[in-house]
């Protein structure tokens, strides 16, 4: 009895403590890890959802359907040629070195970094942290995909085609409707948001 409690019994409850204390704590370097983790390492944890398949996919659809109709125009119609339609609506083809609806006309150089800045912002913004409402991704889809659409045109063209031309109003194209549209789309989820909050502190 007594040398099961001497200084070997003392060693071997001292081992079992330390071995104790180290499963229990963490590894020193792992929460340093993690806190150092950027953005590109929580996406690469994350991976590529179906949500993500489904935002990438419509904003690509958006830009091939703008594309597809921008070349249809240039390979129909003349620059300056339209075709009267309706008494208030003319199928045109007009070259913008403008933005959108022809504003800022020959501020060309801006023009061409401001899409692209656009496009980066976007797609911060919905990576980091990835948005939850199906009103925002869709809005950002068709943001994110009008403004390449028209990205592309600058680059490839210098001057971006506009054919739909409203008698009174400025001409305009597929990929302005997609932002306008999810521009319009973000404000509505905005104002429901606001709306519910409201409700629940009532």
């Amino acid at each position: 009895m007594t040398d099961f409690d001497g200084p070997a019994s003392s060693g071997v409850t001292k081992r079992t403590s330390e071995q104790a204390v180290a499963w229990s704590a963490p590894p020193p370097d792992e929460s340093p890890r993690r806190r150092k983790a950027g953005p590109l390492a929580r996406l690469r944890a994350r991976g590529l959802g179906r949500q993500d398949a489904i935002f990438l996919g419509l904003a690509s659809a958006w830009i091939i359907f703008d594309q597809l109709t921008k070349v249809a125009v240039r390979e129909s119609l003349e620059r300056g040629e339209h075709w009267e339609l309706a008494s208030f609506y003319r199928f045109s083809h007009i070259a913008n070195d403008g933005a959108a609806f022809g504003l800022f006309s020959g501020s060309g150089v801006w023009l061409a970094i401001l899409p692209v800045l656009a496009i980066v912002s976007i797609a911060l913004y919905y990576l980091f942290p990835p948005v939850d409402h199906w009103l925002t991704r869709l809005g950002l889809a068709l943001i994110l995909g009008g403004a390449i659409g028209n990205w592309l045109d600058r680059l490839y063209q210098g001057e971006v085609t506009d054919f739909i031309n409203f008698i009174h109003f400025p001409a305009f194209n597929v990929a302005d409707i997609g932002i306008n549209v999810g521009i319009a789309l973000i404000l509505l989820y905005l104002l429901i948001s606001d709306a519910k909050r409201s409700a629940t502190h009532r």
